[in-house]
């Protein structure tokens, strides 16, 4: 139980090695989605669908070792042994206003310096929602480790910038992780909309 909380808390804070800051805390409603087989977390920053019975960590609820900058995590209620699928928002304070692509680009090049054993899968553009228009940015899919004796985690992450701030939504889960649990992974992250 304690390697499984620690390879939860690992995915979170992969960000801690390339450095973000920011600020924290967002009050989140729930909503049904139509299908009845996943729920929409809808606050005043973003929307994101998950399915429905994965659990919700607001930032009220964090421990003391989620990096601050963290602002919610979703993850798999079927907990792993060696590691539970999840996906985490991060949301850092900017000093000046960039282009989601831009953004992207500087936290892949820390994460390659930062992360051992990185080696990324695919980086692909695609477009991301950003208050109610279509702006550029990366999926990227990856992989590395926190340290030498960390598991190997996979990564599916996107980035988005609005005014001052910029959000990384990043899926991690265990190479040995269902096809299936990989790709509701995937589908959390490209779900997630900046208002």
């Amino acid at each position: 139980m304690q390697t499984t909380k620690k390879l939860f808390n690992f995915s979170i804070l992969a960000f801690t090695v390339i450095a973000l800051s920011g600020c924290g805390g967002s009050s989140t409603q729930q909503q049904t989605a139509a299908n009845n087989q996943s729920r929409v977390i809808d606050n005043t920053e973003f929307t994101m669908t998950i399915p429905r019975e994965w659990d919700v960590i607001e930032s009220k609820d964090f421990t003391s070792d989620v990096p601050p900058e963290t602002i919610i995590v979703v993850r798999n209620n079927v907990k792993n042994e060696n590691f539970t699928a999840n996906v985490n928002i991060v949301r850092r304070n900017l000093q000046a206003t960039e282009a989601s692509l831009d953004f992207a680009k500087e936290v892949i090049n820390r994460q390659k310096t930062g992360l051992l054993n990185y080696k990324e899968d695919k980086n692909e553009t695609a477009k991301i929602q950003i208050a109610g228009k279509p702006n550029d940015t990366y999926l990227e899919t990856f992989e590395g480790k926190k340290d030498a004796q960390s598991d190997l985690i996979d990564f599916y992450q996107t980035y988005a910038v609005k005014g001052n701030y910029a959000y990384i939504v990043t899926g991690s889960y265990s190479p040995q992780e269902t096809n299936d649990n990989i790709n509701t992974v995937q589908t959390i992250v490209k779900s997630f909309t900046l208002k």
